[in-house]
């Protein structure tokens, strides 16, 4: 990974999220593990009942300060948890939207004993009431059809019908099926088109990104197709050795910010994401070097910090 404005790291968010300097943060998307029993190479998915609504406040206690006064937050979750977890996010945040992911499950089977879910939950909070939020960077363009269903004289002219309309808090985004060509190997990988909405919506251009459940990397991402900074944990190795492919990839073939479905902001280099400079941590090496190359592991004993691709300043 050869991309100045990313930093990846293997190791548990609540090891990590101590390196990130407080109110630096313009954007948390966070895609916790549900509490529905899925593989992820660990125990990170078993929880269930009060224990799972214990892990959701104490991530939700270290994230926040980590958030800038105009700072957001997006959280995916299910019905069986988003109540009790909104709940306890509005206490600290404000809460803007609930927004509805309509996975475009196909009709065929389902259950037979209740109605079948086919939609994740998506919580939208703000720090402050002076939260960022630029709705022309993902206005959906009108079609040809309803521009010349518009060609009266009262609409001649108007912005809304030039720029496109506001996307609603229903998102019917088809979810990566096993053929998708964006597919990894993860089992609740989210489809980059809602992560880049999260991303140009709130925010700015050149601001800073963080995942702290960072899965396949598909916010990373996101985030660098679109000029963001951006900084991720994720404690599988494998999916983070997955991540930091994706993200070279990325870097190698040197792509132009994509344009559809959504407009993209302009592009810009960053030397690095603010994190605490200061010497690490005693057990650096067994919790976070996973994924780091053995040579770089030394290199950071004897010197006492992180491997150097570890994007710390």
């Amino acid at each position: 990974m050869s991309d100045p404005r990313a930093t990846l790291l293997n190791g548990d968010l609540f090891d990590c999220i101590v390196r990130v300097r407080e109110a630096s943060v313009d954007l948390v998307v966070a895609d916790p593990p549900y509490g529905l029993g899925k593989d992820y190479g660990n125990d990170s998915d078993r929880l269930s009942g009060e224990a799972y609504l214990a892990f959701s406040r104490r991530w939700i206690d270290a994230v926040i300060p980590k958030l800038k006064p105009s700072g957001c937050l997006y959280v995916f979750l299910t019905w069986q948890h988003s109540p009790e977890v909104f709940s306890y996010l509005k206490t600290r945040l404000t809460m803007v939207n609930e927004i509805v992911w309509d996975r475009k499950v196909p009709s065929m089977g389902g259950s037979t004993r209740k109605f079948s879910s086919v939609h994740d939950t998506i919580g939208l909070f703000a720090r402050s009431k002076d939260y960022f939020f630029d709705i022309d960077g993902v206005r959906i363009p009108y079609d040809a059809e309803t521009k010349r269903a518009r060609t009266r004289s009262i609409f001649v002219g108007k912005k809304w019908l030039e720029v496109g309309y506001n996307p609603k808090d229903v998102w019917s985004v088809t979810r990566i099926h096993r053929q998708d060509p964006e597919r990894e190997d993860h089992p609740t990988q989210k489809p980059l088109e809602i992560a880049e909405r999260m991303v140009l919506a709130s925010c700015p251009a050149e601001g800073l990104v963080l995942d702290p459940f960072m899965g396949s990397g598909t916010v990373a991402v996101a985030a660098l197709r679109h000029g963001r900074q951006f900084v991720g944990f994720e404690i599988n190795p494998e999916y983070c050795a997955r991540a930091k492919r994706r993200v070279a990839r990325l870097c190698k073939s040197d792509v132009e910010p994509v344009t559809n479905p959504i407009r993209s902001a302009r592009r810009s280099i960053i030397r690095g994401v603010p994190l605490i400079p200061e010497r690490c941590r005693s057990g650096w090496d067994r919790a976070r070097c996973q994924g780091e190359s053995s040579s770089a592991c030394r290199r950071s004993n004897a010197r006492g910090g992180p491997p150097p691709s570890a994007g710390y300043t």
